[in-house]
């Protein structure tokens, strides 16, 4: 119930901050369809870490490759398309506006928004997580499983900042090195994937006492949805990199 009702809160200043802004900088404007992937965003993490959602990724692999799918692929992303460090930046006064830009401009966390950071650590959080004892043991601890979802969500953040350059932009990054950056990030998941699907064994317990002899056909479909639903994702972001891009080179033309 928790996550449900503090995405409902993170919903409201979020709007409330649009409306701010577009009070303060009325000829900047800040569109609409911004607003509603960053609010799609933010429900769709309230939906994932919600109690029957928990519940389910706990009988089913399949169930819980989706939670993560959505925690990691597709919430952060719509979240950052809402462009919230901008509303950080340009609504809160001006000391405090101060304070916020000089935190992301800080040397440390010019180090930790490096592309190479957020690659490395979602790539490490991929396989560490599903192939560590730590997914087992999270199954079997609340505590471990809230830590898992952090562990998640700031490799998420960190690995999309870089591809999704808008509003403020910590450490900008050139359109050729993003496409680049997802392209390297395509194996990734899809080898994982494929390393959960084609294993010839339960790999986690705790789904073979709750599911028995179907354990095995649940975790073949979650290392599918894992390969199938992140290489669609992958791809999709590539290509509205690569159509960003273009209708850059066009503005510049023009």
């Amino acid at each position: 119930m928790i996550a449900p009702l503090l995405s409902i809160a993170v919903i409201a200043v979020y709007v409330w901050a649009v409306v701010r802004y577009r009070e303060i900088y009325p000829s900047r404007g800040f569109e609409t369809w911004r607003v509603l992937a960053c609010v799609c965003g933010v429900a769709c993490f309230g939906a994932a870490l919600s109690a029957p959602v928990d519940v389910l990724a706990d009988r089913s692999f399949a169930a819980h490759m989706v939670q993560h799918v959505v925690l990691m692929l597709v919430a952060p992303p719509l979240v950052l398309l809402g462009a919230p460090l901008l509303l950080a930046v340009a609504v809160p006064p001006r000391d405090s506006a101060r304070v916020v830009a000089g935190v992301a401009s800080h040397p440390v966390m010019h180090a930790v928004f490096a592309p190479i950071v957020g690659w490395v650590l979602f790539v490490g959080v991929l396989w560490g997580v599903h192939f560590s004892p730590l997914y087992e043991s999270a199954l079997e601890s609340g505590r471990l499983h809230i830590v898992e979802h952090v562990l998640f969500i700031t490799a998420a953040f960190l690995f999309w900042l870089p591809v999704v350059q808008v509003g403020v932009v910590p450490r900008p990054v050139s359109f050729p090195a993003r496409m680049l950056y997802l392209v390297l990030m395509f194996p990734q998941g899809a080898f994982l994937g494929l390393a959960i699907y084609g294993s010839r064994h339960v790999l986690y317990p705790h789904y073979a006492s709750v599911l028995g002899g179907g354990a095995m056909a649940d975790q073949q479909d979650g290392g599918a949805i894992m390969w199938i639903a992140g290489g669609f994702i992958m791809f999709a972001a590539f290509m509205l990199v690569a159509a960003s891009w273009a209708r850059s080179e066009r503005r510049a033309l023009a």
